[in-house]
């Protein structure tokens, strides 16, 4: 296994980690906003994936900034520098985000109210985001440790981005989308309850025309 020489190779790596996670991010987010309900969290996850678009055209330039062209491929080829270096034959690959979309795949796949799918995409959908916040975060402060201007910039307009659709996020599930769901009763459940009250209403009728009717 190749051996990690500097801070600079950490950086190329993470840059095509993130690349990975934004790319997979592309891929996945319109499940979740078909799935989703209410028409601000639609609004709302939608920007997120035109961010998202964005953010991965300003890795491209990134990567062309400070990588050769064999370091920017090992981003979409089989094997590479930096696969190698890792210890893979694969590309590089986002293992954290791709965990993060099956756990997300799976939840909105239960059966839930609507109100309740909303918050389950709510905290999804941030959890992808704060991978992304701790990434981006992490390789601003490598490209600034290491004094390349480009890439500082470009990575700290991504940031403040992801911080802005997850304040979005937060604001609107304890705003509108949690309160929604904490006091959605289903409809079904309810009226099972409703016909249980009518059946032991009638019951208790019954009994007391029985009684009145020994009187």
């Amino acid at each position: 296994m190749n051996k990690i020489i500097n801070l600079k190779d950490l950086l190329k790596h993470e840059i095509l980690d993130l690349y990975s996670a934004e790319k997979q991010i592309i891929k996945n987010l319109p499940l979740l906003i078909e799935k989703a309900n209410m028409p601000e969290l639609r609004e709302t996850l939608s920007k997120h994936l035109a961010l998202a678009k964005l953010q991965k055209k300003r890795l491209d330039k990134i990567k062309a900034n400070i990588m050769t062209a064999e370091e920017e491929a090992d981003g979409d080829q089989d094997q590479g520098f930096f696969s190698n270096l890792f210890g893979g034959t694969k590309r590089v690959l986002s293992k954290g985000v791709a965990g993060l979309i099956k756990e997300a795949k799976k939840i909105v796949a239960e059966n839930m109210t609507p109100q309740a799918l909303d918050a389950a995409i709510i905290g999804s959908a941030q959890k992808i985001g704060h991978y992304k916040i701790a990434g981006y975060g992490t390789v601003h402060a490598y490209a600034t440790e290491l004094k390349l201007d480009f890439p500082a910039t470009e990575l700290n307009k991504t940031l403040h981005e992801s911080y802005s659709i997850d304040d979005s996020l937060t604001k609107l599930a304890v705003g509108k989308v949690n309160p929604e769901a904490e006091k959605t009763v289903d409809d079904e459940k309810a009226a099972f309850e409703d016909d249980f009250n009518f059946l032991s209403n009638s019951v208790s009728i019954m009994r007391s025309s029985g009684s009145d009717d020994d009187d």
